[in-house]
């Protein structure tokens, strides 16, 4: 009989990461467990779904025992931790098929599976590219862009992250083809005579991947790519996933070089006012008209009931005479993602995209399609 013990906040911090990655339901009924093994002091936690496979590890130096692994329920085991008192070591045993969890009074019987049919991402391909990069910059690039990518799209490659390495800089790019968002940062652990690599990183590689960062404060992380999967290693966290194969669009030539028109924003008066207009919109299109004269926008929203919104709002600076139509949601979504007091918008006319930039990070460009109204 092997026995390890836990205390709660270990054993369910192990646990919540690989968590996200199991499905409700699954064909395979191993993929709905977590492969827990126990070698060398070190007990590590993976959860797969054939696409992305995440592992936690924690040290155990204090037990002495013989190498083993198994499968069990992912999302029950989880429960039953979460179910114990914070203040009681909860004990593993794992005794013929079963894992037993015990804890003072309360004991739970789990049935296992064979841990040698838990279908495991390994890598044999060699590294394209590796480098490390601190993971509060990593989060911030992610984070800046994330939100525009697609969901679903029969364009499978726009269902991700395009990440490109372009000698020492890290370019992030998503779109789902009415608005497009790109940002980068410098690596320093990349050369600037580094070769070009990119790829496409899964939209749900990409969630997890902010999941496990928000939890990290300033560690060191490590990213490889491969041809056919990005693995990304930190301090106790693995994540390995299937890159998606495809053409990328092109996304310097969606960028305008220039505009006619550039007008400034504060920020958050600007969120507050696109928010209220944002009520009389109609449901399904969701269009509001921004009309820009002089120094003063007005935005306004109409809808099938013949219902209107009109608010006024002062630019910071610059100024131009254009009329032009926009999803709303996408101005509201990129507002709450910029961290900067003022945002500035660029214009051509009516027919062609705005870019929004924020003005406390040069590098940050968020361009967005008109609609007719």
């Amino acid at each position: 009989m092997e026995i390890i013990k836990f205390n709660k906040s270990e054993l369910s911090t192990a646990l919540q990461p690989v968590l996200s990655v199991v499905e409700r339901r699954n064909a395979l009924p191993i993929l709905l467990n977590v492969l827990i093994t126990f070698r060398k002091n070190i007990v590590s936690f993976t959860a797969s779904d054939i696409e992305i496979q995440i592992t936690t590890t924690l040290l155990k130096e204090d037990h002495e025992l013989k190498d083993f692994e198994l499968t069990v329920s992912a999302r029950k085991l989880f429960e039953i931790t979460k179910s114990l008192s914070d203040h009681k070591i909860i004990v593993l045993s794992l005794i013929k098929d079963k894992l037993v969890i015990q804890q003072d009074q309360s004991k739970f019987s789990l049935q296992t599976l064979a841990a040698q049919d838990f279908p495991l991402l390994n890598i044999s391909e060699e590294k394209n590219l590796k480098f490390t990069v601190k993971s509060n910059e990593i989060k911030a690039l992610l984070d800046s862009v994330s939100f525009s990518m697609a969901t679903q799209d029969v364009r499978y490659y726009l269902n991700g992250l395009f990440l490109q390495v372009n000698g020492s800089e890290l370019i992030a790019v998503t779109t789902d083809g009415h608005r497009l968002c790109f940002n980068k940062l410098i690596i320093s652990s990349l050369k600037e005579s580094s070769e070009s690599l990119s790829c496409i990183v899964p939209r749900k590689a990409v969630i997890e991947l902010q999941k496990i960062l928000s939890t990290e404060k300033d560690s060191e992380i490590e990213i490889c790519i491969h041809s056919n999967y990005i693995e990304i290693s930190l301090p106790g966290k693995n994540l390995i996933s299937k890159l998606i194969e495809g053409n990328y669009p092109d996304y310097q030539k969606v960028i305008p070089d220039d505009s006619k028109h550039k007008v400034m924003f504060n920020r958050n008066d600007l969120l507050e006012k696109l928010t209220r207009v944002s009520i009389l919109t109609s449901d399904k299109y969701r269009g509001i008209r921004i009309t820009l004269k002089g120094e003063q926008a007005v935005l306004q929203s109409t809808n099938s009931d013949q219902e209107e919104a009109t608010e006024k709002i002062i630019t910071e600076e610059g100024e131009g005479n254009l009329d032009i139509g926009f999803n709303v949601t996408y101005l509201i979504e990129v507002l709450n993602n910029i961290d900067a007091q003022k945002v500035g918008f660029s214009f051509n006319d009516s027919q062609s995209s705005a870019v929004i930039s924020n003005l406390e990070d040069k590098e940050f460009k968020y361009v967005v399609m008109p609609m007719r109204l």
